[in-house]
Order: structure tokens, then sequence, then C-alpha cells
């Protein structure tokens, strides 16, 4: 749900993006197959932009990806355990709130879109039909409205006949380039992004781009561009605002623009170059999702236990300075779940007790991978050795050194603490050969 949330805000943000590019660009040329194409493209490049992310290859990294932490410290006494707990109950109540407000806006929409398709039918049904080539049908209704659905075109009966042959061609414009498709498609993506504002003014400019279609398509005949310009004149006094978005009107509120836009001269060929622009924007909106995939090293759930025998150039040294292993309070292996009654958990590494500040010293030569605060794990520092060895150290104080440094067997590199999911001052330490736990215990020699 929350993803799903993300992908429509992102969507929505660079379909506003492209949207008002295009604004700049398009809105007062007379490039109008171009710019229907563009605003067509608009809602599925926005759609598509925020899953670019899934055509990018992936890129070896280093980078040791943390995996999530429980553990409790315990002795021959007493048993500590973390009782902090993580609750998202508000959190997901938000969102729950928030995707039910969506779904309902959604609804909302859809149902008016398929109320408007039974008002059509309806209003069909009562209307006298006259078939035309076997394929247009006028619907002759007494609607004051002359619009068009598909290859239905509903006319008025009280259009004088001298203006309905105009007003027919232009309809028959509309049927002719398909623009119900492009409406019906406009109104499912409002449907969807409702809440965003600016798919409100799309359809209407999308609307308006059909209205410039259909004026040129009758005007490139026989008709003379003053008795058009007359008609739309005498059709102003008809606006409504209560036009329906699934339809294409002839008498509706882009008449004015409509009437400038044919009195316009034509914008010149080289004025094409400037949708580089949206071109760019577009791209540039795609690839700003777009990232590296970086492979990251995850520690599998198995723990095989390498033999006692099995030494290659291992960590040996106790980590903790005047510590032994009579120190240690909780030891590598499976035990009861603190946080889960009745059930097993596995303690991948082990605890020594000491007091806070106590020093910690690396086990074996090798490189600081990480030095740093990981939530549960407290200030965590991670030791790359070679033959594939590292050394993890949990809940310090603080550190003794920093990223990237080497450190010698004995270094002093933090101090004993009591971060993170820790109820008492101890270190847990693990072993790590090859991505895989392994008991500490099997290589502590010193």
């Amino acid at each position: 749900m929350t993803n799903f949330l993300i992908y429509l805000v992102q969507s929505s943000l660079v379909f506003s993006c492209l949207y008002l590019l295009y604004i700049m660009v398009g809105s007062r040329v007379t490039f109008h197959q171009i710019n229907r194409f563009l605003l067509l493209l608009i809602p599925v490049v926005a759609l598509l932009a925020p899953l670019s992310y899934l055509l990018t290859f992936e890129i070896p990294s280093t980078i040791i990806k943390i995996p999530q932490f429980n553990e409790f410290v315990g002795n021959s006494e007493t048993v500590l355990m973390d009782t902090v707990e993580e609750t998202s109950t508000q959190t997901y109540d938000f969102k729950t709130i928030i995707f039910g407000l969506y779904l309902l806006g959604s609804s909302l929409v859809f149902f008016r879109m398929l109320h408007s398709l039974w008002l059509l039918f309806q209003l069909k049904k009562q209307s006298e039909v006259t078939t035309v080539n076997n394929k247009l049908q006028l619907i002759h209704t007494n609607d004051t409205s002359t619009f068009s659905f598909f290859n239905w075109i509903f006319i008025s009966k009280d259009v004088h006949p001298t203006e309905s042959a105009l007003i027919i061609a232009h309809e028959k414009a509309h049927v002719r380039l398909k623009h119900s498709i492009d409406l019906l498609l406009a109104e499912t993506y409002v449907a969807f992004f409702w809440f965003n504002p600016l798919v409100y003014m799309y359809r209407k400019s999308l609307k308006s781009i059909h209205e410039y279609q259909a004026d040129s398509w009758v005007l490139n005949g026989n008709t003379k561009t003053s008795n058009y310009l007359q008609v739309l004149l005498q059709n102003i006094e008809k606006e409504t605002a209560t036009s329906n978005s699934l339809y294409s009107y002839f008498n509706q509120p882009v008449i004015k623009k409509r009437i400038d836009m044919i009195t316009k001269k034509p914008t010149a060929k080289v004025y094409k170059f400037t949708y580089s622009v949206f071109i760019m924007g577009a791209a540039s909106l795609c690839l700003a999702f777009t990232k590296p995939n970086t492979t990251e090293k995850l520690l599998p759930s198995a723990t095989p236990q390498l033999t006692k025998e099995f030494v290659l150039d291992p960590p040996t040294l106790f980590p903790v300075q005047g510590k032994s292993k009579k120190d240690i309070s909780s030891s590598y292996g499976k035990r009861r779940n603190p946080f889960k009654k009745g059930k097993k958990m596995m303690h991948n590494g082990i605890d020594i007790k000491a007091p806070i500040g106590t020093p910690i010293i690396a086990s074996a030569d090798g490189v600081i991978a990480k030095a740093t605060d990981q939530d549960k794990w407290g200030n965590l520092i991670v030791i790359k050795h070679s033959d594939g060895y590292q050394t993890w150290y949990a809940h310090l104080q603080k550190f003794n050194v920093t990223k990237n440094q080497s450190v010698k067997k004995g270094d002093i590199i933090g101090y004993v603490g009591n971060t993170g999911a820790s109820l008492g001052s101890h270190l847990h330490y693990e072993v790590h050969y090859k991505e895989l736990h392994v008991d500490p215990i099997n290589f502590i020699k010193e």
C-alpha cells in the first residue's frame, strides 16, 4: 500500500512537470496534431517514469547491508532483554485513511463516468435516430447541446437548418479523428489521479485541441471561414458550464479560443524545434528515477559452523582488553527469543560483559568497513580481514577509528558501551567467514 501511494505521488509529479512544459511550449501554436500526440503521451510517460529504475543494470558493490538485530544479554543469574518496541499503529492507521480516501475519490469519478454513459444511452433511446453511411448515426434530441460520442452525433432539434450542416460537419470531424477514445482515456486517467488539480486542466487542454482539429478539418473543405465564424459567434450564447467531459461539444466554453485559433496566423514550422525542450524534459524526468542498482551482500539465514581445525588467518584475539572467555555472558547458538515467548532465536555472536569504557581491540589485521550508529546495533564497527573474514563489534560507547582506516591486531578500535538494543554494558561480537555467520569461540586463541 505504501509503495503504491508513493508511486502515485511520483507519477503525479512527473505528469505535472510535463503538462506545465506543454503549456509553455505548445499551448499557443497551431500544430494541433503534434499537440494532441504530446497530450496523449504525457500520462504514458508519467505512469512509466517512476518504473524506469527497472531498466538499469546491476553494478557490483562492496556495500555491507546491516540486517535487523535482536539479541539479549544473559549470565548465570539474570537475563537482560531489550524492551524497545517498534509500533507503527498510528502510521498504519494514517496510511489506511489516506488510501481509503484515495479509493473513495477514484470510485466517485468512475461512478460519475458510468452514470454519464448511462444517461447517454437513455437519451439515445428516447430520441429519433437517423443512420448515415451505415455507421454514423444522427440522434435528434430535445437537448440544447450538440455533441458527439464515437459514431453518434447528438444534435438539438432547435438548431437552425442553415447551421445544421456546418455543425454536423464539425461533429463528423470528431468522429473521424476518434476523439472519443482520447476522452475515455483521459477520464480514466483522471479517475486514478483525481487528487492532482492539473489533471482537470489537462482534460480541458485535450478537449480544446480536439476542437481546433475539428475546426481545421471543416475549414480545409469547401466551407468559407466567414460563414463558419458566424455560426460559432451565434453559438457563444449557448455555451454551458455543465457540459460532460466524455463528449465533444460544438457549443462549449472554448469557442472564443477557437475563434482566436482560426483567425491566428499559422505558426512557423521552425518553431517545431522548441518541442525539443519537451523531449529533453521528459527524458530528464525519467532519468531522475534511474540509479545504478548495487548488489548488496546479505547474510544468509543458514549459519554453518567451521570446525576448530579449519584455520587460515582468522581473527584469534579476544576482542575486549583485559577480559577472557569466562566473561562471556551469552554464547553463539539458538536460544529462546525474549520478544516472542516459546520461540527460539539465533544468537549469531557472543556477548562479553565489561564496564562502560573498557577498550575494545581488533582481533586481527584489517580495514574498517563501517564505523557508525546502526539502529538496534548501536555504535557498530565492521572490520574486513584477509581470506574473507569479517568481525563485527556492536553497542560501543564511542569509536577510536574511522571508516577505511587500516588497523593491526590488538589496536584499540573503540570502547564498551550500552547503545542500541541493549540494557546492559557489554560487547556483542560476531565473526563472519565468506558472508556466513560462524561461532567466534572457535577462533579465539589468545
